[in-house]
């Protein structure tokens, strides 16, 4: 009955839904009781293109994605030991698989896995992980050469394992290393090592705890040959246009950290959020009979500040905005165009959103649909501080998705600037937004009370005076009564 209650109203101020572009797979998204419901497409698959359609020869294990500044795509293609930079389009491509050492000599590639192209410098930074090293390239002369540091703080027991890497606004490189679960390893802009960065928090569980419990009572000796309880490594990371760095964990066993922003003192700022990154319900396979958790394999911030998760699990990618709040969700297992067999990478730009596949050899084009359009419109238009603009914007996108939480939430927040907090308070209710609709009652009541303030003030008067004369016209009665 509660559903209906709520329901009821938002299908009232709806008309015909527009129709969107139809995908293959059901699109969906979760409503406030975390329900999956029907919902428009935000973004629709256009075209999958292969090394053979680029006139390079195929793709093999195609392992990340990059855009930089001037708008060219760089695809790590790790299986062909090179680097393929195309524009935007996809249409004309070119390999870079050989670069010039500073003593002159020529190197090449081995199965790199990661690419990343410095918006301040221009520098290219190869993962180059069959080598064992990080290479920081001027075009095709190679300038810096990260290996394994000679440092207390990495054991050198280990192999140097680099998978992706990135660099911050002031020039310092971050490495993910395969074989290290202590954050990802921080190098200077002059290659010199400074420790990790970013690490997971162990989560808690019963059995942590339990074990936790137990080397409590232990003596010293029974505490060292008990195992050590260590946190999920990052999987991949991204930088927004503040310089906050991103990271996800694909992690089946551990669901906290799976998506964090982090400050510049290596602190989670997503801890606050109640966000559940990816399907928010496990994913059943009828085929294998087994339930799958989402594992987020990688991570792509928007030049609007969206957040975009790939799902390897799913081949699924999750938009959300900065607040944490989901947008779209788009993609699927399939072998039709917008299906995957098992993505790799993500990669946004402009109206874009790009996704590797490992199996097809291949890269799918996602482009932004009339309705992805409108949300993102929306969004920008709150942030900027346009709130009649959004407002208005956001009426528009219930008229193609009724159902569209986000829509409620923006509505909800344009109606409280705008002072009226009793429609406020009911599209909040509607977003299931205890947050918005305390604030609303809030202001709602503070306004009720300086209208009717004055004559609640009378009526206790008078109900005070009235009370007093009853008590002497009772008083004087007994008296002579007496």
């Amino acid at each position: 009955m509660q559903k209906w209650m709520y329901a009821i109203p938002a299908l009232l101020l709806i008309s015909p839904m527009p129709v969107q572009a139809k995908e293959h797979y059901d699109v969906y998204s979760y409503d406030r009781w975390s329900e999956p419901v029907p919902s428009q497409a935000g973004y629709t698959a256009v075209r999958a293109v292969t090394g053979e359609d680029l006139g390079i020869g195929a793709f093999s294990e195609p392992s990340d994605l990059f855009m930089d500044e001037g708008g060219r795509l760089w695809i790590a293609d790790t299986g062909n030991d090179r680097i393929v930079r195309t524009d935007a389009g996809l249409q004309t491509a070119d390999v870079l698989n050989s670069f010039c050492m500073p003593d002159g000599s020529e190197t090449h590639l081995s199965a790199p896995e990661g690419i990343y192209v410095s918006k301040e410098t221009g520098l290219i930074y190869i993962a180059d992980s069959g080598n064992s090293r990080v290479l920081i390239c001027d075009d095709a002369q190679v300038q810096i050469i990260l290996t394994k540091p000679d440092s207390v703080l990495f054991s050198q027991d280990l192999n140097f394992q680099p998978q992706k890497v990135l660099a911050d606004k002031a020039g310092n490189v971050y490495v993910v290393l395969s074989n290290i679960t202590t954050g990802a390893a921080m190098f200077s802009p002059e290659g010199e090592f400074m420790g990790y960065y970013g690490a997971n928090a162990v989560q808690s569980t019963p059995k942590i705890a339990m074990k936790r419990f137990r080397s409590l009572l232990s003596t010293e000796e029974m505490r060292s040959s008990q195992s050590r309880t260590v946190p999920s490594g990052i999987t991949n990371l991204d930088a927004d246009a503040e310089g906050f760095l991103y990271t996800c964990s694909a992690s089946v066993s551990q669901t906290q950290d799976t998506v964090k922003k982090v400050n510049p003192a290596g602190d989670n700022l997503f801890t606050s959020l109640h966000t559940v990154w990816g399907d928010q319900q496990p994913v059943y396979d009828i085929t294998t009979r087994r339930q799958y958790q989402p594992m987020i394999s990688d991570i792509d911030i928007a030049e609007d500040g969206s957040i975009n998760c790939l799902d390897r699990t799913t081949g699924r990618v999750f938009q959300y905005n900065k607040e944490g709040e989901l947008l779209f969700i788009f993609g699927s297992l399939s072998e039709q165009l917008g299906g995957f067999r098992e993505v790799t990478a993500l990669e946004s730009f402009g109206t874009q959103v790009y996704v590797a596949d490992d199996r097809k050899h291949s890269v799918t084009i996602f482009e932004e649909t009339d309705f992805g359009a409108l949300v993102h419109e929306a969004t920008a238009c709150n942030t900027a501080g346009n709130d009649d603009d959004a407002l208005e914007l956001w009426y528009a996108a219930l008229q193609y998705d009724g159902n569209y939480r986000p829509a409620f939430l923006g509505i909800s927040a344009g109606l409280l600037i705008q002072g009226d907090y009793r429609e406020a308070m009911r599209y909040a209710k509607l977003a299931d937004s205890s947050y918005y609709y305390d604030r609303a009652f809030s202001c709602y009541r503070r306004e009720w009370m300086k209208i009717h303030g004055g004559e609640m003030l009378a009526a206790v008067l008078v109900l005070i005076v009235a009370g007093f004369l009853l008590h002497l016209y009772r008083t004087h009665r007994k008296e002579r009564t007496t």
